[in-house]
């Protein structure tokens, strides 16, 4: 009679502890650029209300009347005759709050593997804090009151309503971002940077006076393929770019992310073709491409002025608290001295400071 070979693969356990390798397997990195530009808030770390106060001095009323002389003979009048005017300052107010995250640890961290463990585990509370507060950058973008948008292919909505993403019904095109930076401009929105020259190195091209421009990783391929687009790699050599920045058009220097705003399947027009990103030939993604000048939105930072970055996960975030407590340190409610925590924690508040000057384009991204 033969024997009957058991299957040990089903049966017999797998060793209990796994030893990892010294270097671990890398994360996805994602670009964060939406505290860039942004006009940084300081809280300071005082008792109080829990608040950070914008303070704007409108402009004056352009004068186009002389002064009069002073008539001979006469006794001066207060000010010499002359009249004044109050400004109208504008206050914009905006409530902190306190955000976190945290990770329960056992002593394992510390019995095996503990400098690639705990190393991974720190980086990966860093990349959630980084990707978390940018995310509430982005919201703070998208629930602002802006007044300037931009619904492809119908022209300037008005509104960023819901109702009206289901007209939305084409890819991003030149003259939607014209739109939007015409606007700002009669605006008197302010740019972020100068108008920077070609140099003596080859295929190089001057870029003119520009605003910021986010936009969808999805939106970035449609915006290289505008006509006048000129990537990253052709301006001139002394011209400074910001982390994730492509290219510029139209008077916009770009950065794509992967976390900008995304209304799934909101547009429902039955022209659109099926050469979009969506889940059918009727239904479409619509892409939210915010172009913005220099203080239109504001972030706080404590103490920190955090907001000149564009950050990708992992890179240290200032403001951003980190706390470690090693198993052990939770005294008689962790006995056997197996319990940690690894946590972060950070102040956040984001506001649309001037609604006159950032735009929003909304629109669909081809799929290629």
């Amino acid at each position: 009679m033969a024997l009957t070979q058991s299957n040990f693969a089903s049966t017999v356990q797998a060793p209990v502890n796994f030893v990892l390798m010294e270097t671990l397997l890398s994360a996805a990195r994602k670009r964060l650029p939406y505290f860039n530009g942004t006009l940084p808030g300081n809280l300071e770390k005082a008792q109080g209300a829990a608040s950070v106060k914008w303070r704007r001095i409108e402009n004056l009323t352009a004068v186009t009347t002389a002064l009069s002389e002073n008539t001979e003979g006469t006794a001066p009048a207060f000010g010499f005759g002359r009249s004044s005017v109050r400004p109208t300052i504008t206050d914009i107010t905006v409530a902190i709050a306190k955000f976190g995250n945290a990770i329960n640890v056992t002593e394992e961290i510390d019995l095996f593997n503990v400098n690639s463990n705990s190393a991974a585990l720190m980086d990966t509370m860093g990349a959630n804090a980084g990707e978390s507060l940018n995310t509430l950058m982005r919201d703070s973008f998208t629930n602002g009151t802006t007044t300037i948008v931009r619904n492809t292919p119908n022209g300037n909505a008005g509104t960023s309503a819901a109702a009206t993403y289901s007209s939305v019904a084409n890819s991003i095109a030149l003259n939607d971002i014209k739109n939007v930076v015409n606007q700002l401009n009669r605006n008197s929105a302010m740019k972020f940077t100068p108008a920077a020259f070609g140099s003596t190195n080859v295929g190089t091209q001057p870029i003119r006076q520009s605003y910021y421009g986010i936009c969808h990783v999805d939106i970035e391929e449609d915006i290289r393929g505008l006509s006048g687009f000129i990537p990253v790699e052709q301006y001139g050599g002394y011209t400074e770019t910001e982390p994730g920045e492509f290219g510029a058009v139209g008077g916009v220097r770009w950065c794509s992310t992967e976390i900008a705003p995304i209304i799934s399947d909101g547009s429902t027009e039955s022209a659109v073709a099926t050469t979009y990103q969506g889940s059918s030939a009727l239904l479409h993604h619509v892409y939210r491409s915010f172009i913005y000048g220099r203080e239109a939105v504001g972030s706080i930072g404590l103490g920190e002025m955090h907001a000149k970055e564009i950050y990708m996960m992992y890179d240290r975030v200032p403001t951003v608290e980190v706390i470690y407590h090693k198993p052990g340190s939770s005294g008689v409610a962790d006995p056997y001295n197996e319990n940690g925590s690894l946590a972060w924690k950070a102040w956040f508040a984001g506001k649309v400071l001037n609604a006159n000057w950032i735009g929003v384009v909304n629109s669909l991204a081809l799929r290629y």
